[in-house]
């Protein structure tokens, strides 16, 4: 008899060990999908924020530059921008600082009240370049992939596409400029050809990785890499023919910003692609 109720004891512990280990391996699974959602809801709203920002750098240096045209668009993009950063406020992320550094910084940019080009365009690059390295931040903090070979191609995505499109970013804001005031010196064309040549290296490379990519995953392929390569590529012919072969260029500012737009469009839909198999668990 006191064997018996010796190993009901034993069993009971046993039992109770093996709950609670279930338990809490299924609290820090839950811990971990609650981790990867928050960080994918990151990148999203990043993904929002770098392409607003990115607008607001190249519609507010056209009007510093004297195209007073674009003035309802610039204060469309602020609206917009206002909101993705309401949201950034209400997050509780594990990046909070770096978050915040964002906030602060666009409270002091949004008022524009700069009145000096080359400052305006210093500040947006900063505030870019910060959100570009949280982003990389927030997709390197765990595993989104869960090692799924299709979602190999995650690093490209963070690192070369969002380059690409940050280059092609800084091109459409210096260019919108040139063509506002209808001239460029010789240090802006320098800048716009070097930011050309970075757009095709950068661009080249996303593009390469990813064609090989898909080669090996085309069930897994969500990008129009044929259309994007084009796109980009008529860009950099763009800038080329209405920018850096004239010197006094003709085409408007609008215009401009429109064919540029096309490009960055483009490159960011890959973004958007990768986060559309991310939400969707593939």
């Amino acid at each position: 008899m006191p064997e018996l109720t010796t190993l009901l004891a034993s069993a009971a512990t046993l039992l109770l060990l093996g709950l609670l280990c279930y338990g809490l391996h299924r609290r820090m699974r839950l811990q971990k999908l609650q981790h990867r959602q928050l960080n994918i809801r990151q990148l999203s709203l990043l993904r929002a924020l770098i392409a607003g920002l990115q607008r607001h750098r190249g519609l507010s240096n056209g009007v510093l530059c004297g195209d007073q045209s674009l003035s309802q668009d610039l204060a469309t993009t602020r609206q917009e921008l206002d909101r993705h950063i309401g949201t950034a406020q209400a997050l509780a992320s594990t990046h909070k600082d770096a978050w915040s550094g964002l906030i602060d910084h666009w409270s002091r940019m949004r008022d524009g009240r700069s009145s000096d080009p080359a400052n305006n365009l210093a500040q947006h690059h900063l505030i870019i370049r910060n959100s570009i390295f949280l982003m990389e931040d927030v997709a390197s903090e765990i595993d989104l992939s869960n090692g799924r070979a299709e979602l190999s191609y995650l690093p490209c995505i963070w690192r070369d596409v969002l380059q690409a499109a940050e280059w092609a970013g800084q091109a459409r804001a210096l260019g919108t400029g040139i063509a506002a005031a209808g001239q460029s010196s010789a240090e802006q064309r320098v800048r716009l050809r070097f930011l050309q040549q970075k757009i095709q290296l950068q661009a080249g490379s996303a593009f390469d990785t990813l064609q090989q990519h898909a080669a090996q995953h085309p069930q897994a392929s969500a990008f129009n890499l044929r259309r994007c390569e084009q796109v980009v590529k008529d860009f950099v012919h763009c800038i080329e023919q209405e920018l850096l072969g004239r010197e006094q260029p003709v085409i408007a500012a609008k215009a401009y910003f429109q064919r540029a737009t096309q490009a960055i469009d483009e490159l960011l839909a890959l973004v958007d692609g990768a986060l559309q198999q991310l939400q969707n668990g593939r």
